[in-house]
């Protein structure tokens, strides 16, 4: 008989042989009893990625599932394609740059779970580290909200996360639906799903935020890097694309969760558009108009950034 999963622990890799070694070092460090099983997907990677995580899954071939993926099909396809593949009870992510820094962190998380019913999933605090795994005492984790008890409400307020996603375990809501009710996790973004996930997470229950400190997050934002937030700031269509990330949510939400038509995803979404503005008034091309109409176009408030643009155009003359 198969054994009974108790956590899917799942690692989603990119251009990481600097760091996979420590992440899959910290997850089987764990000290705990539970049944877990580590499922990496490598988003074919150029470098010794793939060949540092066959490696291990020959170590360890009870525990680790490598997903070795010959062409690249974005982080969240990759992402969505590991969820599909989880058996356990309980979900826990962790980027191929991250580690867990306390032994007991799947322990904790899942003796919270299993006795506290009525939450969603649990997180903790994290320590930035840089690209040499030093910690960096004077950067806070700006994606996520110091809340105590986080709801679908918080998100809809904020447009920020519990906690940073290498500090989360939550429930398994995946294993009792199709794929394709699920797939808005790589069609809203083909790089970010983060709160995606949690949207859907929230509709089923808050978060825990406990204030360990269980997880280390490496920020790095460096040109030339593979990590998101170094892609994201060399991007010049960003205010574009995190514009468009929260408006494909909210349609989607409007329509499988009840969204109320008064509530809006993407809190900082005016401040983009009005950049996005900018940028079109100093450097016009067709593809930013065609961009910007799109953007008025998805909004659900078409009115309102069709006035902006209005507004921007009166202020030129």
């Amino acid at each position: 008989m198969e054994k009974q999963i108790d956590i899917s622990v799942i690692i989603l890799s990119y251009y990481h042989e600097k760091y996979i070694t420590q992440t899959i070092d910290s997850i089987l460090a764990q000290e705990t009893d539970l049944q877990y099983e580590i499922i990496i997907g490598d988003d074919a990677s150029g470098d010794r990625t793939p060949e540092i995580i066959q490696e291990y899954a020959e170590r360890f071939p009870d525990v680790i599932k490598p997903i070795l993926r010959p062409q690249n099909v974005g982080a969240t396809y990759n992402g969505w394609d590991l969820y599909c593949r989880a058996t356990g009870k309980y979900i826990a992510v962790l980027e191929g740059d991250d580690f867990w820094m306390d032994r007991h962190k799947l322990q904790k998380q899942f003796d919270f779970l299993e006795s506290h019913s009525g939450y969603a999933g649990c997180c903790s605090k994290c320590l930035i580290v840089d690209e040499q795994g030093r910690a960096d005492y004077e950067r806070s984790c700006h994606i996520a909200w110091n809340k105590k008890v986080f709801t679908l409400d918080d998100l809809i307020d904020s447009w920020q996360l519990p906690g940073q996603t290498g500090t989360m375990m939550y429930k398994n809501i995946f294993r009792d639906m199709k794929p394709e009710e699920y797939d808005i996790l790589y069609r809203a973004h083909s790089v970010v799903g983060d709160k995606t996930v949690v949207l859907l997470l929230l509709s089923q229950g808050p978060f825990f935020c406990s204030n360990e400190v269980l997880s280390a997050y490496r920020f790095i934002d460096k040109k030339g890097n593979n990590n998101w937030f170094s892609l994201h700031h060399s991007n010049p269509y960003r205010n574009y694309d995190m514009f468009m990330y929260p408006c494909k949510l909210e349609s989607w939400a409007r329509k499988n969760l009840k969204l109320p038509r008064g509530m809006h995803l993407g809190k900082r979404n005016s401040y983009r558009f009005a950049r996005f503005v900018e940028e079109c008034v100093k450097k016009p091309e067709r593809k930013k108009i065609q961009y910007l109409f799109e953007m008025i176009a998805h909004s659900h408030q078409q009115l309102q950034y069709a006035w902006y643009v209005l507004k921007a155009l009166i202020e030129m003359e």
